[in-house]
């Protein structure tokens, strides 16, 4: 991303979140308070879309560029929450949202659960806007840091208590000595999403079009990493962790259209 402007990958799930909790039939799959707090961090242009005549138009862009897309977006969100919600039962007392864009996970739980620090670590642009716009709590911090110039063990303070590190459309952006860093500095569980390359070997959802390739290069955030799902285990065995769970949200819902090549994995670190 631009060191000038906010994500506009952050932007995009926002505003697919806040598109879809107006859809009569897919808004049961949006998170109660979700989409009023990333409504506020668009600017009125964000939301064009929204407009009831406009809404073909937003539906059309999704099927030129990735079919399923927004509702992709939604469905790892909850599988993220049930994750983190799990942990939290089995002790978790620290949670860690690193390139949080406007995901509003933390903010939602804090209120929830008072006896779990909540920290989001984030690009400047971006989480300026986002602490603009949403209500602050006790237990939710905003540490700034621009995690490709500046290690994350260098801006999060060590802790012992339990803790969860969620890093979700993240990964793909890394080059691989920046992953392992980053994965070198995280302790506990870790809940992460990563791309399986198309069959060609390109990092890309593997439903994409030429139209979506485009995008990316014009908002300068290419993906660069992914990875097969069978090599995973020995992926997070190299570095000291050990597979919990994973899913394909695509193979999971069959019976509904959405992106594929994307996996949510949950991770523990070996004592």
């Amino acid at each position: 991303m631009r060191a000038d402007r906010p994500s506009a990958t952050a932007a995009l799930i926002a505003a697919a979140t806040v598109f879809l909790s107006r859809d009569p039939a897919l808004a049961q799959f949006v998170p109660d308070g979700a989409a009023e707090m990333c409504a506020r961090c668009l600017t009125p242009r964000q939301r064009l879309l929204e407009r009831r005549g406009l809404r073909w138009l937003a539906w059309s862009a999704e099927r030129a560029t990735i079919p399923g897309l927004m509702l992709h977006f939604i469905l790892r969100k909850r599988w993220i929450e049930q994750a983190l919600r799990g942990a939290i039962t089995r002790g978790c007392r620290r949670v860690v949202v690193i390139g949080a864009g406007y995901d509003t996970l933390a903010a939602r739980l804090a209120p929830i659960f008072p006896a779990v620090r909540f920290t989001e670590v984030d690009h400047p642009a971006t989480q300026a806007v986002k602490r603009a716009a949403l209500p602050g709590s006790a237990n939710l911090q905003f540490v700034a840091a621009d995690l490709a110039r500046v290690p994350l063990g260098r801006v999060l303070p060590p802790s012992r208590e339990p803790s969860v590190y969620i890093a979700e459309g993240l990964l793909m952006y890394l080059a691989p000595a920046d992953l392992d860093a980053l994965f070198a500095a995280l302790d506990g569980e870790i809940i992460f999403t990563m791309m399986e390359a198309t069959p060609g070997g390109r990092i890309a959802f593997h439903n994409a079009t030429w139209v979506e390739r485009a995008l990316l290069a014009l908002w300068q955030e290419p993906f660069t990493w992914g990875l097969a799902r069978e090599a995973l285990g020995d992926f997070l065995g190299a570095r000291g962790l050990r597979l919990r769970e994973y899913a394909d949200l695509a193979q999971v819902n069959p019976e509904l259209v959405l992106a594929r090549g994307e996996l949510v994995v949950h991770a523990t670190r070996v004592a």
